[in-house]
Formats: structure tokens, sequence, C-alpha cells
């Protein structure tokens, strides 16, 4: 089994059990939260909840969430790198908006001062995000952890594919801790995915 290991969000000692609080400055932690630039409620929901419990927190989103810089969280600094994906564009004009998107998260992330990327969702291209992007957070020292809404979502909708599975298998295994919603599909990922079970 690879040495990546799993926490079920629901459980009792789930995400958030042990983190430090505002009371020890020094054991604040920076986390950049990695949006996909999608998801608005769940990102405002996992942001204050972060911030809420000590966590100083970039959140790399896009213009449909970009009221959580106006949300007073002095430890919450919110970034649109993927500017405003509602907006109606030709081929062209999408390919430059997420070619735009992907080198504003290449320089963020060799820039960036959280040790610690927390992707919540991908970007648009998931065979690039899952292999290049994370060997790229990986080679800059980067801690990954990443949550895992689906395990497999092509096998869920009918398109599953071997390429899919591998790189599947390549993320999950070059992150180093993944969170899940349920104990299924924290078993899911230890047989289809041989990761190591966690708390």
């Amino acid at each position: 089994m690879t040495s990546t290991n799993t926490t079920v969000l629901d459980s009792p000692s789930g995400a958030g059990a042990d983190l430090p609080g505002r009371e020890d400055p020094a054991s604040i932690i920076d986390v950049a939260l990695l949006t996909g630039g999608i998801d608005r409620p769940y990102v405002v929901g996992l942001s204050r909840a972060l911030t809420a419990v000590g966590i100083r927190l970039d959140v790399v989103g896009s213009k449909e969430m970009d009221d959580l810089a106006r949300d007073g969280a002095t430890d919450l600094r919110f970034l649109n790198l993927h500017g405003d994906s509602r907006q109606k564009a030709s081929l062209a004009g999408r390919l430059w908006r997420h070619a735009t998107s992907y080198r504003r998260l290449i320089g963020y992330g060799a820039a960036a001062k959280p040790k610690i990327f927390h992707i919540l969702w991908n970007y648009k291209f998931q065979l690039f995000d899952r292999t290049v992007l994370m060997l790229y957070y990986k080679g800059l020292g980067k801690k990954v952890v990443m949550t895992a809404h689906n395990v497999n979502t092509a096998e869920r909708d009918g398109s599953d594919s071997a390429l899919n599975r591998w790189s599947l298998r390549v993320q999950y295994r070059l992150t180093d801790h993944i969170f899940v919603h349920t104990e299924k599909m924290q078993q899911k990922l230890v047989e289809d995915f041989d990761i190591e079970a966690g708390l």
C-alpha cells in the first residue's frame, strides 16, 4: 500500500478535531485551498470553518466566489485566478481563459507562502491536473491534501477508462492525505487504488 492515507470527514476524529486554535499564534497553519473555481457553497462553508479554528487561508477561486474577499475574515486571502467562468466565450476564448488560469496557478504555486495545498476540486483538464500539476506541487515541496468528493466519477458515470484510472492512481499516490465523506468511499480507495485507510 502507498503511504497516502485517508480521513472520513464525518467521523468524530475527522478533519479539524485536533487543529490549533487562535490562542497559539506559533502554531497557526497556512493553507492554500485550490477550488477549481467551482462549488461556491462548499468553498464558503469550508473557508469559514478553517479560519474559525485559526488557519490562515489562501482561497484560489473564480469570480463566482469573490465575495469571500469582502467577508471580513482577516485570516483569508482570496485570489481570483480562474476569472469569470460564467462569462460566455468562443472555444478559442475558453481555451485562452483555461491557459491563463493554468499559467496563474503555476505562478501562484512557485510564490505561495502556504506549504499545504488542499485540492478541493481539480481545475479543467483532469489528466494534466492529476499528473503534471501534482508533480509540480510536490517538486515545490508542498504537502498536498485533497478532498475526494467521488473516488472515481467516470466509473460512476459509466465512462471509465484505463487512462482515467491510471491518472487517478497517480494523483492519489502523490497526495499526502485524502479526505472522503463516507467509510464506503474510504474502502473504495483502499480496494481500487491501494491507499492506506487512516483515521
